[in-house]
């Protein structure tokens, strides 16, 4: 039997939970040690979320207007709508 860490899954770029679809654009084969680091990290969030969580994560390191300039720009759109962040074809709805 090989290593867990030696398998790979499927993994949806925009979560599925999040309104994300099985569209190959959407999806990405990860080793399962990788996949599951991500959801451990980012649970089901979007990659504006993720990285907002990974700029809270390095803030202590990052300089004060360098974090101000990422979390600006990040949230000058809307963070929960799909449509802000991927293609059309990645989302289901």
């Amino acid at each position: 039997m090989p290593k867990i860490e030696n398998q790979y899954s499927l993994h949806h770029i925009c979560p599925k939970s999040r309104g994300g679809s099985g569209d190959e654009n959407n999806l990405e084969y990860l080793k399962n040690t990788k996949h599951r680091a991500i959801h451990t990290l980012f649970e089901n969030r979007m990659i504006a979320e993720q990285l907002l969580t990974t700029i809270d994560i390095s803030a202590k390191a990052l300089r004060e207007d360098v974090r101000r300039w990422l979390i600006d720009t990040l949230s000058s759109k809307d963070i929960t709508d799909p449509y802000e962040w991927y293609k059309d074809e990645c989302i289901k709805f």
